[in-house]
């Protein structure tokens, strides 16, 4: 089910299938800002990432001594969510614990997703409160891929990812298998906070940085139009496009956790990265996406 939310500025789409936005366009500058799910280079526009980012070895992980199984990014994406409230300008999805859930995440829990629109753009507002009698354990992230150029008549190679906030950025080493391998290592995509875009920098998947701040802008010096994603409290964040593709948009991608160690069936109590919430306790998370 598609919901719609409008206010002056904006008309975003939220499909209830993974609570996912489908569509931000801008009414001050008929411009479409998501990706429009093209098939023959993604098919998806921003997935919600709960209650794990990314792949594990194997697929699985241990928690208490069992050993789990869990799809990739989490289970969002194959979840029908239920619509509790869309009052004109925002629309919030909420799903809980079920049998179906638990066979892959032992915990009980409420999730809601809130797109709220604003003069600049739209927020994204992720609510976790543990139900159960115990401490909870997950992660979070946002997928959300945006058109690249904006602005016609130029290239994607005009644009760049800019990190205003930049300290000592590294970028996080990943396998061939396109698992965590444990580490960081410097990196010259990033320069004077800035990482111009090329299609082959993402030869190897996800570019997935540390020390970047809470603020990512796409734009180019040669345009107009710009897209600003702010994400305090993600230690991560991750840009992507498919793999050897010239794909015409790119993801950026706020984590608040790390994907699994290749080669290791990943423990999560003694990862340090998860999010701890105590029982009856509730976390929010917030995405914010401002266009120009």
């Amino acid at each position: 089910m598609i919901e719609k939310i409008e206010n002056e500025h904006f008309i975003v789409e939220v499909n209830s299938l993974g609570a996912q936005l489908n569509r931000i366009y801008s009414k001050d500058n008929d411009t479409e800002y998501l990706w429009n799910g093209d098939e023959t280079y993604w098919k998806k526009h921003a997935p919600v990432l709960f209650p794990f980012v990314g792949r594990l070895h194997e697929g699985k992980y241990e928690y208490n001594g069992h050993v789990y199984e869990m799809t990739l990014h989490g289970f969002c994406q194959q979840a029908e969510f239920d619509v509790v409230s869309n009052t004109g300008d925002s629309v919030t999805f909420r799903i809980q614990s079920d049998d179906e859930r638990r066979a892959m995440y032992p915990f009980e829990f409420i999730f809601s997703v809130t797109y709220s629109l604003t003069e600049h753009g739209v927020d994204e507002i992720a609510e976790v409160k543990n139900t159960g009698s115990s401490e909870m354990l997950y992660g979070f992230g946002g997928h959300p891929g945006f058109n690249v150029p904006l602005d016609k008549g130029l290239a994607f190679e005009d644009y760049s990812v800019v990190f205003p906030e930049a300290g000592k950025v590294e970028r996080r080493v990943f396998t061939d298998n396109h698992l965590d391998a444990g580490s960081y290592e410097s990196t010259d995509t990033v320069v004077d906070g800035k990482m111009k875009l090329h299609h082959d920098l993402f030869d190897d998947d996800a570019v997935v940085l540390h020390g970047t701040g809470e603020r990512a802008i796409l734009c180019s010096e040669k345009g107009k139009k710009s897209v600003e994603v702010v994400y305090k409290g993600a230690p991560y964040c991750g840009i992507w496009h498919p793999i050897k593709r010239d794909a015409p948009f790119v993801c950026i991608e706020p984590w608040w956790i790390l994907p699994g160690r290749d080669g290791m069936l990943v423990d999560i109590s003694k990862r340090e990265d998860f999010i701890h919430l105590a029982a009856g306790k509730t976390n929010t998370h917030v995405i914010e996406m401002k266009f120009n």
